[in-house]
């Protein structure tokens, strides 16, 4: 009988430890969500219709290769350009709409 009544008050121990335990890794990792929504916050840079994109953001942004992006300026894109050997820049609506229409045009 004492055997019983001994591993019952040691299983209540180790259940008693392994919920403390749990606890505490809970409230660790609530804390760690935290920080990595407010590094979320502070990173996120909302994309506007109105931003202007130099070539290297559009190849980042939308994933295309210089050689698209100079066909569908061939194509009719609004791009501006200063001079040949100038940056291009490029308005996010006119990309997206342009993206629009030949998705439609096809």
């Amino acid at each position: 009988m004492e055997n019983t009544v001994n591993k019952g008050a040691l299983n209540q121990k180790l259940i008693k430890r392994t919920i403390l335990k749990v606890a505490s890794l809970k409230r660790e990792l609530e804390i760690e969500k935290l920080k990595n929504l407010e590094n979320i916050k502070t990173t996120y840079i909302p994309k506007l219709d109105t931003d202007i994109l130099r070539i290297d953001d559009v190849i980042k942004d939308y994933n295309f290769s210089r050689k698209t992006i100079d066909r569908m300026r061939a194509k009719g894109l609004k791009y501006s350009q200063t001079s040949p050997k100038s940056p291009v820049w490029i308005v996010r609506k006119n990309l997206e709409d342009f993206l629009k229409k030949d998705r439609h045009d096809r």
